[in-house]
């Protein structure tokens, strides 16, 4: 619902929730004296599009009647707060970068006289060149001369601004983004001291996702291979990081409320220094989910708190519906919920050893789960993700919680956090090496057609492939059990016949473990024998 509300018009998305709305209290009139068991979750799942449709509705009207949608096609110089580190664009021409800003204040001028406007906080993203405006950081107020055009896309963004001259800082970023920049900048230092490019700019992608190090090659060689999620900062990096956390704190018999606090400061952390991206906001939402439970003494279930997550982040954050990263991200989470455990059972009752069945039920599940959407986005199958993945799950954990440790002790001392990061110069070798071999490969990744079309067309595919699968399946455990069966009826009809050919009585019987032999022990007699008389 919410990704209707994103895309379509208000009215559209009004007359959707009023349906839900009039659909709820219909059933609910007409069941409430003969409830089913399903009616609960008819009318929730009815009031949930109702609420979001509203919603949505709303956050949409403001972003249509923002007073820059008026501006269009003229030159503005407004006040922006930035939203995230900048972002490279590739193509022809001088290196740009966008960057999601805030625009909080605005000055138009209009023959000549210039006239301030105060508005409401809207959306918009900043298109400026890279050398001048490839070091703002979150949170810096920026003011600078503007030309408002039309969004890009449907994502509740009210404009796209260009900017051409030097950004003009009026006011630093806050307290908390100070600390994330300096640290971020201090681990970047302490990895190019202690490793060789280009492993030295791996680093800190894999722990903090600054990819501002990596070169082209290195980021195209990911991308071929179906390992730049690594650098996304994604649910496996809290998970790893917050469980080693909990481990120790549990090995140490800390008390309940400890280990809570500290999984929840530790996932805050992780958020400032990461960056509140898609799928670090996800991962991080599903985390505090995982630690009230553990809080309340309750055992955490995975699928509500995924649900749970992404009711939360809709409802605060519903542009978060047609964010790409976002959508991988809970596919993939999904995915390894649902389908990667029927994986991994087939998996080991075909003989496969346990730590290897996980590894491919997990790899396999997440590259299917996420193809077709990968396909709508960037038009690309890779081949080789699969065995990539495979090859480079051993080392990533190992990688994430020493690099993590590098990241805390560099906060302390940079010599010794050097040490420290030496410690995975093999494992980063490792990931450099598979990078490059996989995506040298003829046809280490496909083009298909991108947009939705080609994620239609992947998911029909994928559906096809895994209904051939299961009738394979299923005609050869039916042809395995009709030979089983036949072959028994086959054998016990031969013996009848052999039985009675040879005159023996009940002979037939004792076939199937009956008849007068076995009742007497094995002590039959014929009945025209003179002893049985006696």
């Amino acid at each position: 619902m919410t990704v209707v509300g994103v895309t379509t018009p208000v009215a559209v998305t009004m007359t959707i929730a009023g349906i839900a709305a009039v659909a709820a209290t219909f059933t609910v009139g007409v069941c409430r004296r003969r409830p089913f068991r399903q009616l609960p979750v008819v009318v929730g799942t009815l009031a949930i599009v109702c609420g979001f449709g509203l919603a949505v509705a709303a956050r949409e009207h403001q972003v249509h009647t923002h007073p820059i949608r008026g501006l269009l096609g003229q030159k503005v110089t407004v006040d922006i707060v930035v939203g995230d580190d900048p972002r490279v664009l590739r193509g022809a021409g001088p290196p740009r970068v966008w960057v999601p800003v805030d625009v909080v204040a605005m000055t138009r001028s209009t023959d000549g006289v210039p006239a301030v406007r105060g508005v409401r906080t809207v959306d918009c993203l900043l298109m400026a060149p890279a050398d001048t405006w490839g070091s703002v950081v979150p949170g810096q107020r920026i003011r600078a001369l503007t030309s408002v055009r039309a969004p890009l896309r449907d994502d509740l963004t009210a404009a796209t601004l260009t900017v051409t001259s030097a950004p003009r800082v009026i006011r630093g970023p806050p307290p908390h983004q100070r600390v994330a920049l300096t640290v971020r900048q201090r681990f970047a230092e302490v990895s190019t001291r202690a490793l060789p490019a280009p492993e030295s700019g791996l680093l800190p992608g894999l722990i903090l996702g600054d990819v501002s190090g990596q070169g082209q090659e290195l980021q195209d060689a990911f991308r071929a291979c179906g390992l730049s999620h690594l650098v996304a900062v994604s649910g496996a990096n809290f998970a790893i990081t917050v469980g080693a956390v909990l481990l120790l704190l549990r090995a140490t018999g800390a008390p309940t409320w400890v280990v809570v606090s500290a999984a929840l400061v530790v996932i805050v952390a992780l958020v400032v220094l990461v960056r509140p991206s898609p799928s670090v906001v996800r991962a991080a939402v599903m985390g505090v989910v995982g630690v009230v439970a553990l809080l309340v003494q309750r055992r955490a279930q995975a699928l509500p708190a995924l649900g749970t997550a992404i009711i939360v982040l809709l409802l605060v954050w519903p542009a978060l519906a047609v964010e790409p990263g976002f959508g991988l991200s809970v596919l993939a989470t999904a995915g390894l919920i649902l389908v990667s455990p029927v994986v991994r059972d087939r998996l080991r009752n075909r003989g496969l050893p346990r730590t290897l069945a996980d590894a491919v039920a997990v790899a396999a599940t997440a590259q299917l789960v996420t193809i077709p959407m990968v396909v709508m986005i960037s038009g690309q199958i890779s081949l080789v993700g699969l065995l990539a993945n495979l090859l480079v799950g051993p080392v990533v954990p190992v990688v994430t919680v020493i690099g993590t440790v590098a990241v805390v002790v560099g906060m302390l001392s940079p010599r010794i956090a050097v040490l420290v990061s030496d410690f995975t110069g093999p494992e980063l070798w490792w990931l450099v090496q598979i990078a490059r071999r996989l995506s040298a490969l003829p046809g280490a990744s496909v083009t298909v057609p991108d947009g939705v079309f080609g994620a239609v067309v992947a998911t029909l595919v994928i559906v096809l492939a895994v209904a051939l699968v299961t009738v394979a399946r299923w005609r050869g455990t039916v042809g395995a059990v009709w030979q089983h069966v036949s072959g028994e009826l086959h054998r016990h009809r031969t013996g009848s016949t052999t039985a009675r050919r040879r005159g023996f009585p009940g002979r037939a019987r004792d076939v199937f473990g009956g008849g007068r032999r076995a009742r007497t022990g094995g002590r039959h007699r014929d009945p025209g024998d003179p002893g049985a008389r006696r």
